[in-house]
This record gives structure tokens, C-alpha cells and sequence, in this order.
């Protein structure tokens, strides 16, 4: 009957275990649902806002195709008027192509017509030939008279029988004059003292003296011609005086005929005379191939009357067969083509514009003047551009400008490649403005270049109008796409399309966004800004248009987009200590604006930091107090978890120091004393940030220090490095993998926070923890981080405390302060000390027992952490009897105990321990990374280690290393988790050996008691338990390797 109600005892107590252990399952199913619900749900938010993301980038994309069809369809509009303009002007060429056809047979029906009048022609020919000769028969003051009394057949006939003896003497010098031209210098010299000896004249003498030069007689002539001053009247002896001077210059004194008719010019009295004396010297100067003095003797003659001396000029056109109708045309057309026969092309160009803007009617009259003035032209304009783009090319921009504008000064109407190319040299020396009124003179001519748009956008671009300029690129494009030219076709591979740019900056600006606040104040408009509408200010505005403009004209540099779009959105961090209620998330969005915030000192700080943070050229900041919605809990999630990356990743960090006068001074350690070093989350804004500055109460930097960035500043960093008890280098370039586990922990023992969790939250970064944040937990919260870090690292430092434990696990502390304590560890050896030892050992031990042993250990797993059970991995020793020394719960509960191989040793723990009932406890060594060899030389705990892995059993590995030779350089090693091959490779005997040495040495012990399902629960100690190390003498079979489980 006993047994039976034992049995039943005994099922009531599993039953009870059993539902003990099914609700503590339950409470974790609970907590890790909740866990799960709550990376759920910031998983849902992710994916809302990265479909909010795509959503607004596909908007936009949209948005450009619109505009692109819509470019595209204003461009075959276009291109549709112009094909229809093309063809109209071709049926109005056509229609006057057939008209000048029948203008042209017309005109040949005419000349078949005409051909009979051709006699009459002659007749009016031989009556102008009889007249001229009558002009040379007569005397200077009777031609006008005579050539009104006289008729074509007495001219013709003249002398002749009929002729009266008074006009044989004018005869007779007519006939010496004629043949003066056709060079019968004798004949003509016989002629004239015929006439002479007849009766004197004054015509008589003039052509006797210009036989005379003709004979070479040069004195001999111009003293014959001095009498005919004897037989003229006084108005004749102005014209006689140029006719003399006339005769010098025929006899090549060239030098003292245009002096003297530079002196008739200065003494001349009337305009009349002056005009004759100034066609004569510009006749000379053409002779005499002078070009350009004859333009400018001519010009002094374009504002003198010529009417009443057009007389004289035609007497001096009979003597000397010159030509003075048309002179001033035909000086400027020998002096533009003797200057660019010189290569002197830009004054020719000049003379030519003189000649095409003062002898137009001229030129029109006359085919042959046009055909040479269009010849000239011509050939000027392809000199011109030809020097223009020898001048590009060479860099001088200027001087190509000045010959492209020179070519088409002299034709405006010119092909579009003259304008095309004064465009780029202008936009080559930043004339934006002229180089964009080329471009669209370009564009007006010829609507289906692309040439014309190329050059639009080059130029708008340089002039900063984006905008107008990615317009300009799409139309470009779009000619180049529709181009039935292969050629032009084929121009497109070298453009970057404005679409292809988008998506670079898309897949950029997600890229940043990733790592960025969800929310950041625009400093510009005081605004709070999700990621979609900072995107949407992004693209209105020129940083935007520039990179896509910029990106046009090379293949897409994604460096380059990146570097830009991330210095766009570059934003400064907020960091100060919360001092009542600070403004909020939906306070600053019910004002839309920080600026519009009612007066207040907290928000007047928040205000402050922003006017601060755009002075110093940001555009957007991140404060804590606004820029998270805390009312939606994975919100506030996803931003616990990122900040540290957002921290990490900002420009700069400005923090603000409320309780740190503007007195302070170097030495003072004011703000390492401040409040802002005290608390949880300002450690990982300190180490996080790359750039930081310090500011005090007044907003002042802290001591005057002008640093651009205060971990530069050497006092700064060396005051923080001091207090927290780091390197300056921990200062100025942290990284979570920088320090060990324990480290970190000593840095956060000394911060606080207001909201329990905090404490733990606000170590996610610093950890690189994957935990989920969520309030309400209390305590467990930091279970829950302290769980992942020895989870994730396998570092039992986390449980090397003493104090209190916590409820989530016994092994873990109920407060980070503990870790400001650094757990014993017993002094280190020297090297000759440790060999020494192992020597010994070498001598007293069996090497198959020691290997054996050794195996155990490194075998053993590493520290696993998961759903509040710690799996450690430890050498145990049991506890064989236990008493109370002393019970003082101020002091801690003194307890003797007996322990296995080691002997008698005391403790203290933070309760008392009731001994009425038997309890199964034991001590453990958990540092077994402290008793291996580390791989080169130092010692890590934070790198994880993979599982061991063993492919024979202990005894087999140690009898294989033992008869290989143990304590040789050649024996091999096992894989495991506690040893890597050393710089000096050391046998496996060897560092067996140098364990066990290590274990003979006192270490600090946790103390463990058995539950009744089989796992362990620390006990919680009030000083550290240190125990005496493994005799040496001791049966290594005897020592226990354990993986216990503790709760």
C-alpha cells in the first residue's frame, strides 16, 4: 500500500514538474509570439514603406514617360509642319523653275526676233564711235558746243572735204590723240605739230606732249605742254594743271604726280574740283596697285557733288582712256582680293562687307560684279570657318568666335554648322547666353537637326537651367531615335538617356535610404519628411536635374550618382538628455512646422539645434524627441534597432550639454562630469558618430574649441578617453568588433536610463544585436540581450558577475552596474614559469591519461544561450558536505563546504541558503578559454567558434597521439573549438600539459544548484568565490567535464 501511494506521490510530482515545465514553455511560446508579432509587424512597416518608395519612384518614372511622349509627339508635330513647309517651298521652286523655262524660250523667240535690229545697233554704235572722235577734234572749251550742233554723219566723215580750214587744226589733233592709244607714237607726234602749226590749241599741245612721252621725250613733252597754258582761258588751266600732273605719272613719275595732285587737293576752293582732283589721285593709287589708300582717297569724295565736273572726268577718260564710273567698287574689289591673297582674310571680309552694304544696286545691276562678289564671298566663308575651327581646336575660343562671327556676317543665311560651331566656342569661355541664342537659331532653321538641341542643352546646362536643359537632351534624343540616317542613329550609344539616369539615382537613393531615418527635419521649411516626400523635394530641385544633365554626355557613373544623392541627403544627428516634454512627433506635424512650436525652453532647444545644424550647412537633422512616432510600435521598433547605424552613418552629431557652463575651461573635465555622460543612449551616439561636436548652455562650442570636429580636438578626446577608461583611438573610430564583450559591458555599467528596457535597448548597435524592442518588459528586457550576446558570440564573460541575479535566468545579473567590477584572474605566467610546470607534469603524468583529458576539454561545445537556458560548458566540481559559517545579510551568508579534489573552501552568497533539506551543488570552472593556448599568442572571447568536430573517441585520439610520439613537433592535433594551430606549432601533448597547468591555478568559481528536472540554477554570490586550482597529483579521470543546462 506504501509503495503505491509513493508511486502516486511520485507521478504527482512528475505531473506537477511536467505542468511547471509545459506553463514555463508556454510563457516563452508567449514571449517569443509576441517577439515573433513584433518583427513581424516591423517587417510589414518595411515593406509598406519600401512599397511607398517604389510607388513613388514608379510615379515619377511615369511622370517622365509622359513628358517624353509628349516631347515626342510636339517633335513629329514639328517635324510633320516642316515636311509639309519642305514641300510647299518645293512645289514653289518647281512652279518657278518652269517659269524661268519659259522666261528662257521666250527670251530666245526674242532674240530670234531681234536679230534683224542688230544693223540699226551697229548704226547707233558708229554714230557714238564718230561722236568720241569729234570730242578729241575739238578744243577743251567747244566740245559741249560742238557736240550739240553736230550729227552722226558729219562725225563719221570728219575731216573732210566739206570741213571748214578753222577746224582742220582740231581734226588733226583728234587724229594724233587716237593714235596716241593705239602707241603710233610718231605718227601721232607728226599729227600733233601739224594741228600745231595750223593754229596753236591747247588740245594740240596736250597731244604732242603725250606722243612725246610716248617717244620717251619725257622734259622735252611737258615743256610742249606748258604752251597749251598760252591758249586756254582761266577756267581751263585748272583741268590743263591735272592733265600735266596726269602726263607725269604716265611718264612713271609716280611719287611727284600724286604729290602734286595732293597739293591741288589741299588748294582747292570748291567741292567740284576737289571731287575731279580725288578720283584722279584714287586712280592713280588703283594703278599703282595701292589698294588701300585709293578706298581711303576715295571715301574723302563720297560726300562731294560731282555733277558739274563729270565733263572733266570724261576729257581725262578720252586723253588717257581711264575708267572712272564704278572706280570705288572696283578699288575695294582689288583690295579684297589682294588681302586675301595675302591670307589677310578678316580684312578682306571687312572690305567686302563695304562693298555688300554701299553697292548693292550696283551689284544687282551687274551680273558680272555679283558673280564675283558671290565668288569672293564664298571663298572668304570657307577661310574663315576654316580658321575658326583651327582656332578651337588650338584653345584660343575667342579668336575662333571672332572668324565664326566674320563668316557669318558676310551670309546670315548660312548652313547651321557656322552656328553650330560659334555655340560650342562660346559655351567653351562660358558665354552661355550667346552660345544658347546660336543653339536656337539653329533649331529655328532647321527644326530636324539634332545638332541644335545638342548645343541647347550643352548651354543651358552650363548656365545652370537643368531643368530646360534635360528637356532640350529629350528632344535630342528623340531626333536621334527617329533619325532614318544610320549614321545619326548610331549617335545615340553616346548619350546617357535622362531614364536611365533616373533608375541609377533610384537604385541610389534607396541604397542611402536603407541606412537612413525614417523621418528628418527639412531645416529649409522646419517640416517633418518621410522618405517619400524627401524624394519628391529631391527631384523638384536642381541638385536633381543637374545629375541627371550631368550624367548625359558620359555612361553612367554610379560612384559619382551615389556620392551625389548621398551629399544631398547627408543629415546631421541630435544628442542631449531628455529634460521634461520635449516636443513630439505629432506636435511638430500638427504645427507642420518646428518653427511654428510655441515658445517654450525645451522646444526653443529643439528650434536652437536646428537654426545651429543649417548654419552649418545642413539640409536635413534628426532629432529623438520629434523624428520618431512612438506611438506606433514598430515604428519605434525598426528606429531602437537602426539607431546606431543612423548615428554611425550621419555627417555629424551635434550634442548639447545643458547643465555645462560657457565658463568651463580645459581641466575642469566638465562635460566628462556632465549629465549627458551618465546616460544609457548617449554612449552609442558618442561612439557611433563619426563627427561630433560639443555644445554648452549658451550654445557655444564647449571650451572655445573651433575643431571642425571635437574627436579631432586633443583635449576633448583625451578628457572622454580618461573617464570612460579607453584609448583615445576607442574615441575617434569605434566599431562594434573593436572591444570584447566584457569591455563593453564595463562602458555600459556606468550608464542609466529613465525607462527600464533603455538599458538594454539603447546597447543594440554598440552589440550588433538582432533583438526586437519592446516595452513592457522590464527586466527581461536585458535577459533578452544579454541571451542573443552569448548566443551570437558564445562570451561567458556576461556571466563573470557577482550580485543579484536575474529572474529571466540565474546565470545573468539583475543590473548592468556589476560589470563595472573586472573578475579575478589569477596572475600570468611567465613563460619560463609555465615551462618549468609543464616539464614537471611531463614527468609525473601518464601522456595517455593527460591527452585523454585534454580532449575532454577542448571537445567540450562552446556557451549557447536560447529560450532563457544557458548551455555551459565547464569543468565541475561537486559538493560533498556544506555549513553555515555566519548569516549577515548585510555582509553576505558565510558558507563552509567540502569539495571534490579540491578540498574545504568558504563563500559568501546574497541569500541564505536553507541546508534542512539536501541539496546537490557544485562548483564550475567556465573559463576554459583562459586555460587553452591562444592561436597567436593573444586571447579572444568574442569570436564564435565552430562545434568540434570528432571522428574517433578520446581514448582512441590519445592513444594515436601518445604512440606517435607525444611531446615531438610532428604529432597532429584534432579539430576543436579551443585550439588553432600557433605560430610555433606545439605537440598535442605539449599544450595538454600546459592545461592542465593552468588548471592547477586558483580561478573564480560559480556555484551551482541542481534542480530536481535535471538543470542548474546559479547561486547568486555577494563576493567573488575563488577556489584553489587541480593538484597536480590529482587523477585526471576524476576531474568532470560537463555542458550544463542552467536556468
Amino acid at each position: 500500500m506504501q509503495s503505491t501511494v509513493d508511486a502516486q506521490k511520485a507521478a504527482i510530482v512528475t505531473a506537477n514538474r511536467t505542468i511547471s515545465n509545459l506553463e514555463s514553455a508556454l510563457k516563452t511560446a508567449q514571449e517569443n509570439a509576441g517577439t515573433l508579432k513584433v518583427g513581424y509587424d516591423t517587417k510589414v512597416t518595411r515593406l509598406q514603406h519600401d512599397n511607398s518608395y517604389l510607388q513613388s519612384s514608379l510615379d515619377a518614372q511615369k511622370e517622365a514617360v509622359h513628358r517624353a511622349n509628349q516631347t515626342i509627339s510636339d517633335l513629329q508635330s514639328a517635324l510633320k509642319t516642316a515636311r509639309e513647309d519642305a514641300e510647299t517651298r518645293l512645289a514653289k521652286r518647281q512652279a518657278e523653275a518652269e517659269s524661268l523655262m519659259a522666261d528662257y524660250n521666250s527670251k530666245v523667240t526674242r532674240f530670234h526676233r531681234d536679230n534683224s535690229d542688230l544693223q540699226s545697233a551697229l548704226d547707233t554704235l558708229k554714230r557714238e564711235v564718230a561722236e568720241d572722235k569729234l570730242r578729241l577734234s575739238l578744243g577743251i572749251a567747244d566740245f559741249q558746243r560742238w557736240m550739240r550742233e553736230s550729227n552722226a554723219d558729219t562725225l563719221i566723215s570728219y575731216p573732210n572735204s566739206s570741213t571748214s580750214s578753222s577746224d582742220i587744226h582740231h581734226a588733226l589733233a583728234h587724229n594724233a590723240l587716237v593714235k596716241v592709244h593705239t602707241k603710233k607714237w610718231s605718227l601721232a607726234y607728226e599729227d600733233a605739230e601739224k594741228s600745231i602749226n595750223t593754229r596753236p590749241s591747247a588740245m594740240g599741245y596736250i597731244a604732242k606732249a603725250l606722243a612725246g612721252i610716248g617717244k620717251g621725250e619725257t622734259e622735252d613733252a611737258l615743256q610742249v605742254f606748258d604752251l597749251a597754258f598760252r591758249n586756254c582761258n582761266p577756267k581751263e588751266s585748272n583741268l590743263l594743271l591735272l592733265i600735266k600732273t596726269i602726263l607725269l605719272f604716265v611718264a612713271r613719275k609716280y611719287d611727284t604726280a600724286i604729290s602734286r595732285v595732293q597739293d591741288l587737293i589741299a588748294v582747292s576752293r570748291d567741292d567740284e574740283t576737289m571731287f575731279c582732283y580725288i578720283q584722279v589721285l584714287g586712280q592713280m593709287y588703283l594703278m599703282q596697285g595701292d589698294y588701300a589708300r585709293a578706298v581711303r582717297s576715295l571715301e574723302q569724295a563720297k560726300d562731294l557733288a560731282s555733277s558739274s565736273t563729270d565733263s572733266d572726268l570724261e576729257t581725262i577718260s578720252l586723253i588717257f582712256g581711264w575708267t572712272f564710273d564704278g572706280l570705288q567698287i572696283t578699288v575695294l574689289r582689288y583690295l579684297c582680293e589682294d588681302l586675301f591673297a595675302s591670307g589677310r582674310v578678316e580684312e578682306a571680309t571687312e572690305a567686302l562687307l563695304k562693298i555688300l552694304n554701299t553697292f548693292d544696286e550696283e551689284i544687282r545691276a551687274s551680273k558680272v560684279t555679283a558673280d564675283w562678289v558671290m565668288d569672293l564671298k564664298r571663298k572668304c566663308i570657307d577661310m574663315l570657318e576654316s580658321l575658326g575651327d583651327t582656332a578651337f581646336n588650338s584653345g584660343k575660343h575667342d579668336n575662333a568666335i571672332a572668324q565664326y562671327t566674320s563668316a557669318l556676317s558676310l551670309d546670315p543665311s548660312n548652313p547651321v554648322d557656322i552656328l553650330v560651331k560659334r555655340s560650342k566656342a562660346r559655351a567653351s569661355i562660358e558665354l552661355w547666353k550667346d552660345a544658347l541664342v546660336d543653339a536656337n537659331e539653329v533649331i529655328k532653321r532647321d527644326l530636324s537637326s539634332y545638332l541644335g538641341y545638342e548645343r541647347k542643352y550643352a548651354a543651358l546646362h552650363g548656365a545652370g537651367d537643368y531643368g530646360e536643359a534635360n528637356n532640350a537632351l529629350l528632344l535630342m534624343l528623340s531626333i536621334i531615335e527617329s533619325s532614318p540616317d544610320e549614321e545619326i542613329h548610331r549617335l545615340g550609344a553616346n548619350y546617357t538617356a535622362p531614364r536611365e539616369t533616373i533608375a541609377a539615382v533610384d537604385a541610389a537613393i534607396h541604397e542611402i535610404f536603407s541606412l537612413c531615418p525614417l523621418v528628418l527635419i527639412d531645416l529649409t521649411t522646419g517640416r517633418l519628411c518621410d522618405a517619400q516626400e524627401r524624394i519628391q523635394i529631391f527631384k523638384l530641385e536642381k541638385t536633381f536635374k543637374k545629375i541627371v544633365s550631368e550624367t548625359a554626355m558620359t555612361k553612367i557613373d554610379r560612384a559619382y550618382i551615389r556620392q551625389s544623392v548621398a551629399k544631398y541627403f547627408k543629415w546631421i544627428m541630435f544628442s542631449h538628455t531628455w529634460e521634461g516634454r520635449e516636443p513630439t512627433f505629432k506636435e511638430v506635424n500638427l504645427v507642420d512646422s518646428v518653427w511654428k512650436l510655441d515658445e517654450s525652453p525645451l522646444n526653443e532647444k529643439l528650434r536652437q539645434f536646428c537654426t545651429t545644424a543649417h548654419e552649418g550647412g545642413h539640409r536635413w537633422a534628426w532629432s529623438d524627441t520629434c523624428c520618431i512616432d512612438k506611438n506606433t510600435s514598430a515604428i519605434l521598433s525598426q528606429s531602437l534597432i537602426a539607431m546606431y547605424i543612423w548615428y554611425d552613418k550621419a555627417a555629424e552629431t551635434l550634442v548639447y550639454l545643458a547643465d555645462v557652463l560657457s565658463s568651463a575651461e580645459l581641466g575642469d573635465m566638465a562635460l566628462t562630469k556632465s549629465r549627458w555622460m551618465t546616460r544609457a543612449w548617449t554612449l552609442q551616439e558618442l561612439l557611433a558618430s563619426k563627427a561630433i561636436r560639443f555644445y554648452n548652455r549658451e550654445w557655444k562650442l564647449y571650451m572655445n574649441d573651433t575643431h571642425a570636429n571635437h574627436k579631432d580636438s586633443p583635449a576633448i578626446k583625451q578628457e572622454i578617453a580618461k573617464a570612460m577608461g579607453v584609448s583615445p583611438e576607442t574615441i575617434t573610430s569605434f566599431q562594434p568588433e573593436d572591444l570584447g564583450v566584457r569591455e563593453k559591458l564595463r562602458l555600459a555599467s556606468s550608464r542609466n536610463a529613465t525607462v527600464e528596457e533603455d538599458n538594454a535597448y539603447s546597447l543594440i548597435g554598440i552589440f550588433s544585436s538582432d533583438i526586437v524592442p519592446r516595452y513592457g518588459l522590464g527586466k527581461t528586457a536585458l535577459g533578452h540581450l544579454l541571451e542573443n550576446i552569448v548566443a551570437r558570440t558564445g562570451d561567458v564573460t556576461v556571466i563573470a558577475w557577482i550580485g543579484q541575479s536575474l529572474p529571466y535566468n540565474s546565470a545573468l545579473p539583475a543590473s548592468l552596474a556589476v560589470y563595472s567590477q573586472i573578475p579575478y584572474s589569477p596572475p600570468p605566467m611567465e613563460a619560463d614559469e609555465l615551462d618549468t610546470c609543464v616539464e614537471q607534469l611531463r614527468t609525473q603524468s601518464s601522456p595517455q591519461d593527460v591527452l585523454v583529458f585534454y580532449y575532454r576539454v577542448i571537445q567540450l561545445p562552446r556557451a549557447t544561450f536560447s529560450n532563457r537556458c544557458l548551455q555551459l560548458p565547464c569543468i565541475a566540481f561537486y559538493v560533498t558536505k556544506i555549513g553555515a559559517q555566519e548569516l549577515d545579510s548585510r555582509q553576505g551568508n558565510l558558507y563552509r563546504a567540502a569539495v571534490s579534489l579540491l578540498g574545504n573552501v568558504e563563500f559568501r552568497t546574497a541569500d541564505a541558503m536553507p541546508l534542512k533539506k539536501p541539496r546537490k551543488l557544485l562548483f564550475v570552472h567556465a573559463w576554459l578559454n583562459d586555460l587553452r593556448d591562444p592561436p597567436d599568442g593573444s586571447m579572444s572571447d568574442d569570436e564564435p567558434e565552430a562545434e568540434p568536430v570528432v571522428d574517433s573517441s578520446d581514448e582512441a585520439a590519445a592513444k594515436s597521439d601518445a604512440s606517435s610520439g607525444a611531446g615531438t613537433d610532428d604529432a597532429s592535433e584534432p579539430t576543436s573549438p579551443w585550439h588553432a594551430e600557433p605560430s610555433a606549432r606545439v605537440d598535442p601533448y605539449t599544450l595538454a600539459l600546459r592545461l592542465i597547468t593552468r588548471l592547477s591555478r586558483p580561478f573564480n568559481a560559480l556555484l551551482l544548484e541542481q534542480q530536481p528536472n535535471g538543470q542548474y540554477k546559479r547561486v547568486a554570490a555577494e563576493h567573488e568565490i575563488i577556489l584553489p586550482g587541480v593538484p597536480y597529483k590529482t587523477n585526471l579521470k576524476d576531474i568532470k567535464t560537463k555542458a550544463l543546462e542552467v536556468v
